[in-house]
């Protein structure tokens, strides 16, 4: 999935305390909040990523240097963000997230979106007073418009500035920003595109209430995320990593007595055997054969922005495996994906993965990942499993439904 970054703006109000330089390399925790953006969006496998980029776009080329591409806004002193993103409308080829280079936000609130399924904005329950605040009137989970003008009274929440379209949603955004750019609308708001978008497309929205963030606006913004929201979220990394190194020598010590038990069981022939997998034949889909050193597999190929899905009795374990089609025309030591599940409908699971090209696995004229997976109990009586490729550095997956024979 791709990324598109509105960065074009001067952002006048801080540049006391930016030095002049554009909002997005404002320090936060000791880094350009651009840096913490691209690293989230990398984290949960979103790109390629393009910064529609404008007043001091040398500054920041020079601090993000080849991690995204750039499009130059050369009018964005008479211009606004919907121009900015008619800027991108030729770089703009499918699915992909929108957001201003001026949020700095949990990361957790990037995979809420993600989830979801669908074209989807995220939105604050708790915040849709104020006159600058971009409010969201929401009803049965579908927004049906937005703007900086929406009565508080008919406001469910706030607008961070984060969407994410399918290709129906892309699609409508280019098309109608350039409708409005034709009509003459060049010193718009992104939110004007959006607010006519939701009326001819389904857009719903995900409340990310409770999760800290900040549209940087203000002074008061940029110091309540270097002492609120940083702080926040560095200390949730800070307890994985220390549980991590205290836990660490616990965990390898219980793993070599299982791994000592499992070598006596299989020595005196106690216990279960393993267990042997079958394929579950899926409803529809594209059936490929791979080559690999032990013989040839079956796995079924899946496009971004399709699905999978199968027929399966419960009662019993489940996996789901997975191999990306890497890109072939930079093949890289690695690449990001992220895959979705639902169980009869409703979403199960998610998982951010990642891949490595895997020489012994062939297929003609590809890069094969190599293999990774997911396991879970499947509840009794009859399912339908469903599995999509939903972002990543890649177009294509390969995919197996697999039960106990």
């Amino acid at each position: 999935m791709q990324a598109v970054i509105l960065a074009a703006g001067v952002g006048s109000r801080l540049e006391k305390l930016t030095n002049g330089k554009p909002k997005c390399l404002a320090d936060i925790g000791g880094r350009p909040l651009i840096l913490h953006q691209l690293e989230a969006l990398a984290d949960h496998g979103i790109g390629p990523v393009l910064m529609v980029v404008g007043y001091e776009h040398e500054a920041i080329r020079a601090v993000v240097g080849e991690r995204v591409e750039y499009v130059v806004n050369e009018r964005f002193r008479e211009t606004n963000s919907l121009y900015s993103l008619w800027c991108a409308r030729d770089w703009i080829t499918g699915p992909f997230m929108l957001l201003n280079a001026d949020l700095f936000c949990d990361p957790a609130i990037l995979a809420r979106v993600l989830e979801e399924p669908g074209n989807v904005l995220a939105y604050d329950s708790t915040s849709s007073r104020g006159g600058e605040q971009t409010k969201v009137a929401i009803r049965e989970r579908r927004v049906v418009d937005l703007g900086k003008d929406l009565p508080p009274a008919s406001a469910r929440g706030e607008s961070l500035g984060l969407l994410k379209f399918e290709a129906d949603g892309a699609r409508a955004m280019v098309e109608t920003a350039t409708h409005l750019i034709a009509d003459g609308q060049e010193q718009a708001w992104v939110i004007e595109a959006i607010r006519a978008v939701c009326r001819s497309v389904a857009l719903y929205g995900v409340n990310v209430a409770g999760l800290s963030w900040a549209e940087l606006d203000f002074p008061l913004d940029l110091e309540r995320a270097r002492s609120e929201i940083w702080p926040a979220i560095w200390r949730g990394r800070w307890r994985r990593a220390v549980y991590w190194n205290r836990t660490r020598w616990a965990v390898a010590g219980l793993v070599a007595l299982l791994l000592t038990i499992g070598g006596w069981l299989a020595s005196t022939r106690v216990g279960p055997a393993s267990i042997d997998w079958e394929n579950v034949t899926p409803l529809k889909a594209n059936l490929v054969s791979l080559d690999l050193p032990k013989g040839r597999q079956k796995w079924w190929l899946v496009r971004r922005g399709d699905s999978l899905a199968a027929q399966v009795e419960g009662g019993v374990p489940l996996r789901i495996e997975f191999r990306l089609i890497m890109r072939p025309q930079q093949p890289p030591d690695s690449g990001r994906y992220v895959v979705a599940v639902s169980l009869d409908g409703k979403p199960h699971d998610w998982e951010a993965l990642t891949a490595t090209p895997d020489s012994t696995a062939k297929l003609a004229g590809a890069i094969i990942g190599d293999r990774d997976r997911l396991e879970f109990e499947l509840p009794p009586g009859p399912h339908v499993v469903r599995v999509s490729l939903i972002a990543g550095h890649g177009e294509s997956l390969l995919i197996r439904i697999r039960r106990p024979e």
